[in-house]
């Protein structure tokens, strides 16, 4: 089989994020009733921004400035190749003022498909935006100062994808690599609740200080690698714009032994009203409270945003990236 590289093309990546290129299916768990529930609108404690112009002010430039640091690390190549040791990139923002002495929560942001690990922060194109938003957020007491890795779920080398489903086992996959080798590395670091103890043990501990969020196909990686997969060291989660998650299989793998015992603290989930991924994920995630109100309740540790203006783009993310910190790591 011909090898091809993992950078496949954008309508590729936008069609794993529907059930089916040109088409929609029913999300499995999806009733009458929950159909109905979730077009009337909840009234929410927190001032969420829900046009892409909301936060505009704070794409200006600020006069309190984080650092970004490139971090590179050792991993087992996962998703080729386990037995084979290669090098990956992350990148660390740390906010104006940092102070190794102190402790900071932490969020790891995660970029979509056919982007990498310098999307958010790093790039070219929206790196300095995204880095405004978070200095002038701090600046203005929007929420604490808190760090941001920006690590990927690209392999490190050529692997086989003939198809969208291909590249959404990455998905999945990319939870050893979180779990063993990204925030191990990060929160040995930087100064975290961790406080330089990255055993499984003191991360699991440090949950409430660790949160997690992505766009597209970062927003399954959410969803697959931290809510399905390592919800034992993440208690705060953000999905943008898509789910392509079966409601079934969510529910089974929180309700399983390993997880059933580990609150999750919030769980933002916010989607352009002209996204592709809308439908799709706005189904899946109302599946999810109606399936499991236990453990979901919609105004208290979960919340559904329709960006009105909003598309399958960076003007939406940065929103979502807002809102979530209006929420996360407060309680």
């Amino acid at each position: 089989m011909k090898k091809k590289k993992f950078f496949l093309s954008l309508g590729l990546i936008v069609c794993s994020l529907l059930t089916g290129c040109g088409k929609q299916t029913e999300t499995a768990g999806v009733t009458n009733a929950q159909a109905q529930a979730k077009d009337a609108a909840v009234e929410y404690q927190w001032n969420f921004v829900k046009k892409t112009t909301g936060i505009d002010d704070l794409k200006q430039e600020c006069d309190e400035k984080g650092e970004l640091t490139k971090l590179e690390y050792e991993t087992p190549n996962y998703p080729v190749n386990p037995e084979e040791t290669v090098t990956k990139e992350m990148w660390v923002y740390t906010p104006y003022g940092y102070d190794p002495a102190k402790e900071y929560n932490i969020l790891y942001l995660m970029h979509g498909g056919g982007e990498s690990e310098i999307y958010w922060l790093a790039g070219e194109r929206w790196g300095p935006t995204t880095r405004n938003v978070l200095d002038n957020m701090i600046k203005n007491k929007v929420c604490d100062p808190f760090i941001v890795v920006t690590p990927t779920f690209n392999p490190a080398t050529e692997m086989d994808i003939d198809n969208a489903e291909g590249a959404e086992d990455l998905t999945y996959v990319f939870a050893d690599e979180l779990r063993n080798q990204v925030v191990p590395t990060v929160e040995s670091q930087f100064s975290t609740y961790a406080d330089g103890d990255v055993s499984e043990e003191n991360l699991i501990a440090t949950r409430d200080h660790r949160a997690f969020a992505g766009f597209s196909m970062g927003s399954m990686t959410s969803i697959h690698c931290s809510l399905m997969k390592n919800v034992d060291m993440f208690s705060w989660v953000g999905s943008y714009s898509g789910a392509k998650t079966n409601v079934e299989d969510f529910k089974s793998s929180l309700e399983s032994d390993e997880y059933k015992d580990y609150d999750i603290k919030f769980w933002y989930n916010g989607n352009g009203k002209g996204d592709i991924a809308h439908d799709e994920h706005d189904e899946f995630c109302h599946g999810v409270v109606e399936a499991m109100p236990e453990r979901f309740v919609d105004g208290d540790n979960f919340a559904w945003v329709d960006i009105k203006d909003g598309s399958h783009a960076y003007q939406s993310w940065v929103v979502d990236l807002y809102n979530c910190m209006l929420v996360f790591f407060k309680e």
